[in-house]
């Protein structure tokens, strides 16, 4: 299975980057998870004109697809565990694991970030094995004692 929900192949005179803003990405079903977020890194800091040290990832979860500019990117079916997210914030749960229905990521210049109350930073491995790191990813909340509890977010509940 692929790990792109969209047509393919590209539609004529469609080129990557416009693609990419029409599709949500399964992370969990591509080769390598690292590459597409250096590939979407990559997109933004030429798209932009800003160097790549400039540009830090900034997340948002929605219960649905959500209208994306060209500095955002789509992706599906993230898990996270231990934890949930509600309100725009992570909060624990006794739930072992809940879905991420659709997370959009955001290429943004460290410049232009306003971080509003407590953030945590979790790991996101490939699956519950937990043996490869792709990315760390920053999140709202108001609770403390992630960390103690292993919450972690997965692309796949596959191992």
């Amino acid at each position: 299975s692929s790990g792109i929900n969209a047509e393919w192949p590209l539609r004529p005179g469609q080129k990557g980057q416009t693609a990419l803003k029409e599709m949500s990405v399964w992370l969990g079903g591509l080769f390598s998870q690292e590459a597409y977020f250096t590939a979407t890194r990559q997109s933004v800091a030429q798209c932009k004109g800003y160097s790549l040290e400039e540009l830090k990832l900034q997340v948002s979860v929605h219960n649905a697809p959500v209208e994306l500019d060209n500095s955002s990117f789509g992706i599906s079916g993230l898990k996270l565990m231990g934890a949930m997210h509600s309100d725009g914030k992570l909060t624990i749960t006794e739930d072992i694991m809940t879905d991420l229905v659709y997370t959009k990521i955001s290429w943004v210049r460290d410049q232009d970030i306003q971080i509003s109350g407590k953030q945590i930073t979790l790991p996101v491995y490939l699956n519950n094995t937990r043996t490869t790191l792709v990315e760390t990813l920053n999140f709202r909340t108001d609770q403390d004692k992630f960390y103690e509890r292993g919450v972690a977010i997965l692309c796949t509940a596959l191992s």
